[in-house]
């Protein structure tokens, strides 16, 4: 992992990536990520792994055999979901998640016999066939602006970004990492990037706030962990010991 410089903020920036990486999402360099991007920052998408992904997850099933989408039918759905039309930020996002939802049709000729198939962006019955990646200030243009603006963490799934998650120092209250993430989903700021991203989260090292993008500063909701209980964790520990003495003694 790159080395930060030390401030307040990596106080939750490096937790919260270690805690991601530990869910089995991999991490990907700033670097690296630009390069994902062809080198252009006002691209949002790791146009390599949605490629591999759209191959991978995706099969014809044609008169009991198996096709694969052809090459121009895999960019088709690459450009489809880059030139989503601008629409404003709820109608655009809505856009974006009917397509990462239901999927797009498209046209193929298997075995003589053109017919329209529907490719996923998303395995959503069998998740594990997805890829998680999560980067640390992904560099994005600003709209009509050679500015850059830099979101602390990014989390993608199969190359999409799913997730932005603004981070504070412990001393900084998470509304102020909340407001950030809302200026920064303005016309005038990165709103391209928020055409894609159905989860946003403010955090600090002690509190956490989270929304859907477009959603107004009142609609936030608090991150509440689930505490456990004393005769919860009791019950669960003595269930274990229990299946452990009857694996020891069935299998003697």
């Amino acid at each position: 992992m790159k080395s930060f410089c030390f401030n307040d903020k990596y106080l939750s920036q490096i937790p919260a990536l270690q805690q991601l990486i530990a869910l089995r999402f991999k991490y990907l360099p700033p670097e690296q990520a630009v390069v994902e991007r062809q080198g252009k920052f006002s691209n949002v998408l790791l146009e390599e792994f949605l490629r591999k992904q759209l191959k991978e997850i995706n099969h014809i099933q044609y008169r009991g055999r198996e096709y694969l989408f052809s090459e121009e039918n895999v960019q088709t759905a690459i450009q489809k979901l880059k030139n989503i039309t601008w629409d404003g930020p709820h109608k655009t996002n809505e856009a974006v998640y009917d397509l990462l939802t239901l999927g797009t049709a498209l046209e193929q000729s298997v075995e003589d016999d053109t017919k329209s198939f529907t490719l996923r962006y998303i395995d959503w019955k069998n998740w594990d066939n997805n890829i998680f990646h999560v980067t640390a200030e992904f560099r994005v243009e600003r709209a009509r602006s050679d500015e850059i603006a830099r979101p602390d963490i990014v989390i993608f799934v199969n190359g999409i970004p799913f997730a932005v998650i603004e981070c504070k120092s412990p001393t900084i209250e998470v509304a102020q990492a909340v407001s950030q993430c809302i200026r920064n989903q303005q016309d005038e700021y990165i709103p391209k990037l928020f055409s894609f991203v159905q989860l946003v989260m403010g955090v600090n090292k002690n509190a956490a706030m989270y929304a859907t993008a477009g959603t107004a500063r009142k609609f936030w909701g608090v991150w509440q962990e689930m505490r456990d209980r004393a005769k919860d964790v009791e019950a669960s520990v003595n269930n274990k010991i229990q299946s452990k003495v009857k694996d020891t003694l069935f299998f003697r």
